[in-house]
């Protein structure tokens, strides 16, 4: 009789062990399907879009709108913003998608608008994806988009000032932190097609210029201000029916 009675405990709790099992596996399955803590995950989830957004040191950003674009049908998107970790999660329905994220961000007074950069920038559809982003303040933006993610500067000489443009060099010193945060550098840049110095990390810069040994003189496009061998120079969000995030200056240079 020991020895049978030793048997029955002995299945029982190989029998419990079994169901706890069961129930463990199940609660994970539940887990991954329908939880933001998941949305970093490679495996996507089917009918859902999700994934993380942070900016370019790791740290997660909250409110940042996530737009999910039909690829065909104008006016067909869907939107969400990111919750306090960076992580959305949206429902897609049968069709074919682009993901997409908008950051506004506020700096010395204004509002400037950014495309994020996506991991994959690929199309999806019903059957899920993950899509992260991250805050990139420089370089290309990848296709649908076009573009650069850095700011724009516009150049125009003052009339009779003829010059190689090419050959000037532009040099960007920041004044203070860049709009994200992060300490800036010292730029150099050239413009390529005589007109305008492109993707420069959107900041407080101040612009100086060499031209055959000597100095550059700057102003604000249009305007009647004083040309200066130091110029500072302010990005805006908008110069209206022109361009966004750019900055419009006027140069004078005599041998």
């Amino acid at each position: 009789m020991k020895y049978k009675l030793n048997y029955r405990k002995l299945c029982a709790a190989l029998l419990l062990l079994t169901v706890i099992l069961s129930l463990a596996i199940g609660c994970t399955k539940e887990n991954n399907l329908g939880s933001l803590d998941d949305s970093d995950s490679k495996a996507p989830e089917t009918g859902y879009v999700s994934g993380t957004i942070k900016n370019d040191r790791g740290i997660p950003m909250e409110g940042v709108r996530v737009l999910i674009d039909h690829s065909i049908f104008f006016n067909s998107d869907l939107s969400t913003i990111t919750d306090d970790e960076g992580k959305y999660k949206i429902k897609v329905p049968a069709g074919s998608w682009y993901a997409f994220a908008q950051h506004t961000a506020k700096y010395n007074g204004k509002n400037f608008t950014f495309y994020l950069h996506p991991e994959n920038a690929g199309g999806f559809g019903n059957e899920g994806a993950v899509r992260n982003f991250v805050w990139k303040l420089s370089g290309d933006m990848p296709q649908p988009l076009s573009g650069y993610y850095g700011g724009l500067v516009t150049i125009d000489s003052f009339p009779g000032v003829y010059i190689n443009v090419k050959e000037i060099d532009f040099i960007f010193t920041p004044l203070t932190p860049l709009i994200d945060g992060s300490e800036g550098k010292i730029l150099h840049r050239i413009s390529k097609d005589n007109h305008r110095i492109l993707d420069v990390p959107i900041g407080k810069y101040q612009l100086t210029a060499r031209y055959q040994g000597k100095s550059l003189k700057f102003r604000t496009w249009n305007s009647e201000q004083e040309f200066q061998e130091t110029y500072h120079l302010d990005f805006l969000p908008q110069v209206t029916s022109q361009c966004d995030n750019c900055a419009k200056i006027e140069y004078y240079w005599e041998p």
